[in-house]
């Protein structure tokens, strides 16, 4: 299954965070994975391994009259029929899947996604649902950490720009902050490692010029 998906700028685009004075809100919508694997819990153990490997996944989401009643992994599959000689042709799904899984909804935001994941235990992946508990969507751990590190790095800028502005330098100082904002070839040779910026180092920038 893809796990994320669009670019970093439009899953920023709009959102609010609500951390150390910061507002943000990246709701789930914005980053899951939309249209979702997804089976009948009356399929047969053998029908929902035929679409894992349709769709190369390892994760399918099941469905009681659309809704989301259950989700079932490959390891869940094999071990499920294998380990008691059961036949994959005539084992139903929901004799193998996680019943009533963790799940979120359009409204979580990314912190309440994490909390989800925390809470969950051993889960990877986590339905999304609308309020009729009808599936829209899929979002995983990979997805998160993608999305934690543009939200820390736009704190990080954010945090920048605002000890800029509290020290009041000079256009030496905005010149500082003009590359940190839009860093170029020029200002980050490609392969040299970022190094982090301080208010002090900063300052000696500012006087410098």
């Amino acid at each position: 299954m893809q796990e994320g998906g669009g670019s970093h700028g439009r899953w920023l685009a709009g959102s609010t965070i609500h951390h150390a004075g910061h507002k943000a809100a990246m709701h789930v919508e914005h980053f899951m994975t939309r249209e979702p694997v997804a089976c009948d819990e009356n399929d047969t153990v053998q029908q929902v391994a035929a679409l894992m490997r349709t769709k190369n996944v390892g994760f399918v989401v099941v469905l009681g009259r659309g809704k989301v009643t259950g989700v079932v992994t490959d390891r869940q599959l094999a071990v499920g029929v294998l380990a008691d000689d059961r036949s994959a042709s005539s084992t139903r799904v929901n004799t193998v899947m996680t019943r009533d899984p963790a799940r979120v909804t359009l409204d979580d935001t990314i912190f309440s996604v994490i909390d989800t994941f925390r809470s969950g235990g051993v889960v990877r992946r986590l339905p999304v649902v609308n309020d009729l508990n009808e599936l829209v969507g899929v979002v995983s751990i990979s997805d998160v950490a993608v999305i934690a590190k543009d939200l820390i790095d736009a704190i990080l800028l954010e945090d920048t720009r605002h000890a800029l502005k509290e020290v009041h330098l000079p256009s030496g100082g905005k010149h500082v902050e003009k590359e940190i904002r839009s860093p170029t070839s020029s200002t980050m040779p490609r392969g040299e490692p970022v190094r982090p910026v301080t208010t002090s180092s900063v300052v000696a920038a500012s006087r410098a010029t």
